[in-house]
């Protein structure tokens, strides 16, 4: 009886070894971490390492553990999924409070009321400064006691119809839309407003650098409407560089450039941005009432072309400083299992391998840490966990005397009889030591994602279903040195113990010794090359088996499904996956009961091609005179 109620697919696995998609294209792990900047608590696909350092910024001192294993695993040609943990860091705002946004969708929901916010969490939003250009006033009187408030907006009635727009200080006030220039009384002063001198406070930079003057757009302009456009500029203080600029935008909340796409500035800025959000309206201090209608009110910002009173001029304190915003690199063991959960659900997200990364806190969280993406891979049943032991397992404290080799091997083994039995993990001894470009320092970092990159780079030389191990197809890169190099007699007893050793050669550098899963009972599930092989063909039937939902339930269908895997398992054993295989998909399991319930079946009996553990090799010496059939017995 099926236990599925809803329509879908089950693949079961079965192991009859005791009772006695081709290609690495597209192999995708699964990490998480937490990093400079970037997303939180969302999954974001990663190519390369340029684009895991565009997204997530360099490693710092206190997350390069983990990030070098991720960059390691892109190096062999993998892909990734990242996950940034949802630790105590804060993005930077305007208002200086700093407020969580992990996404796109978490402010799209309305997480915060901030004017403007920095697009990630992190102190790096601290040095972001949101400059807004308008086109500014057309005259600039000084005026000897006007007698008008300071911050006030008034119209000058007496300048020939200009439109006072601020009174900035106790002699001065600005004027907008006015051609012909003003007639100062006697001792006042009228000179034309220099846009391009303007400067953008804190950063030594003008208007001129962001872009010419706004105008008024196509859009406005059918409209009868008069200067909308405005610039939007993101500036770094550190280094007083724009980093980001939208030209040319509209104040008009409805505007559309020719192509139909919204130019409306705060829309603009939210869908395209990479470092800030704009939120909440500007405030009345933060435009005026000059524009296009000279009763517009300060209420009215943001309405449409039918309503233009947003054309309001925006004033340059509209802008300003972000601060507020907080890293924390050190997560929990909850922060991180939390972060990993987001690859629980196997129908949002494909992935073939979960990476351990580097060390948590300690070794009681880094523990947590692998038992919590194991269980990831346990649950799932599709993809394979790569563990590599806490750090200081093998490498002394700081202050501390080195560790003996038997303490390594005995530290090792400990730490990962905290793992249970799996043919979904792989467990390996190597802790490497490297060079970190970023810092100018060497580290030591787990292998963790090596090995799962010598699995990428096995299916890209060759199959899935060969080996990762050994000196074919087992060698680490960027390795300076290991942190423990085991000798034969160790490599034996990591191997009893699920471990596979990770050990330098004489000659050959450092190489994947081994390749058992972390399965403890003996089954051809104990091998990585057998376990990848099931899961290849796994992901292959369930597709096929997508496609017969809601089909025909005949033997038309059953021949159809029978003939796909059949060629699909005939060119795995061409290539040296399979030495047999037998599909049954008929009659005989597919009985008049079994179609009365809407179900179809298909059995698939793999014999699985072994991997080499085990080389004996005899050398026999015989007299001259002897014949090698009396020897050999032929």
């Amino acid at each position: 009886m099926a236990s599925q109620v809803s329509p879908g697919v089950i693949v079961r696995e079965r192991d009859f070894s005791n009772a006695v998609i081709v290609g690495a294209t597209a192999i995708r792990a699964a990490f998480a971490s937490s990093f400079r900047t970037g997303p939180v608590g969302k999954i974001v696909n990663i190519g390369s390492e340029r684009e895991l350092i565009d997204t997530f910024g360099t490693p710092s001192e206190a997350n390069a553990g983990d990030w070098l294993v991720a960059s390691e695993f892109i190096r062999y040609g993998g892909q990734l999924a990242v996950v940034r943990a949802a630790t105590g860091v804060l993005n930077a705002t305007e208002s200086g409070s700093g407020v969580l946004i992990g996404s796109k969708e978490d402010f799209d929901a309305g997480v915060t009321s901030e004017k403007f916010a920095a697009r990630y969490a992190g102190a790096d939003g601290n040095n972001l400064r949101v400059v807004i250009v308008d086109r500014g006033a057309d005259w600039v009187i000084t005026k000897t006691g006007h007698g008008l408030s300071v911050g006030g907006t008034y119209t000058d009635d007496a300048a020939v119809g200009h439109e006072v727009v601020k009174v900035t200080d106790a002699n001065t006030f600005e004027i907008v839309q006015g051609t012909a220039a003003p007639t100062p009384a006697a001792g006042d002063t009228a000179v034309a407003w220099d846009y391009n001198s303007q400067a953008i406070a804190s950063t030594g930079l003008t208007y001129k650098n962001i872009g010419p003057r706004p105008g008024t757009s196509a859009f406005a302009s059918e409209r009868h409407l008069s200067y909308d456009e405005v610039h939007i500029a993101v500036v770094d203080e550190t280094s007083n560089t724009i980093v980001e600029k939208f030209t040319y935008l509209s104040k008009l909340s409805d505007g559309k450039s020719a192509e139909g796409a919204s130019t409306y500035w705060k829309d603009y800025v939210n869908e395209y941005s990479g470092y800030i959000y704009a939120g909440v309206a500007l405030s009345s201090a933060e435009h005026t009432t000059a524009g296009e209608d000279p009763g517009a009110t300060a209420a009215s910002y943001g309405a449409t072309a039918a309503a233009p009173l947003e054309l309001s001029r925006i004033l340059p304190t509209a802008g300003g400083a972000l601060t507020g915003g907080v890293d924390d690199f050190a997560y929990s063991a909850g922060e991180i299992q939390a972060a990993y959960d987001e690859f629980l659900d196997t129908e949002q997200t494909s992935i073939d391998f979960i990476l351990m990364g580097g060390d948590a806190a300690n070794e009681t969280d880094t523990i947590a840490k692998a038992q919590a993406i194991a269980s990831i891979a346990n649950s799932r049943k599709d993809c394979i966990a790569f563990i590599s032991p806490w750090s200081g397992a093998q490498i002394a404290t700081s202050g501390g005397s080195a560790l003996t080799p038997a303490q390594q091997l005995t530290n090792t083994i400990s730490f990962m009889d905290n793992i249970s039995s799996s043919s979904y993990v792989v467990l390996d001894s190597g802790i490497k030591y490297t060079y970190d470009r970023f810092n100018d320092k060497y580290r030591y970092i787990g292998c963790n994602g090596d090995v799962a990159g010598a699995c990428v780079s096995t299916s890209a030389a060759q199959d899935d279903w060969f080996s990762p191990a050994g000196l074919n197809r087992g060698g680490l890169q960027n390795v300076v040195k290991l942190a423990f190099n085991p000798n034969k007699a160790q490599r034996d007893d990591l191997y009893t113990a699920r471990v596979n050793p990770v050990v330098s050669f004489p000659g050959t550098g450092a190489v994947l010794f081994g390749d058992k899963t972390a399965l403890a009972s003996p089954s051809a599930f104990d091998r990585i090359n057998v376990r990848r092989l099931f899961l290849n063909v796994e992901k292959r039937v369930k597709g096929l088996a997508e496609g017969v939902l809601f089909e025909q339930n005949d033997a038309v269908t059953r021949s159809n499904f029978v003939s796909a895997i059949g060629s699909y398992l005939g060119e795995i054993q061409a290539r040296r996956g399979l030495t047999d295989y037998l599909v049954v998909c008929d009659n005989s399991n597919n009985t008049p009961e079994v179609i009365d319930r809407n179900e179809f079946v298909a059995e698939l009996y793999l014999k699985p091609t072994r991997s080499i553990n085990y080389v004996t090799v005899t050398v026999t010496a015989t007299k001259t005179g002897v014949s090698f059939d009396e020897v050999i017995g032929r």
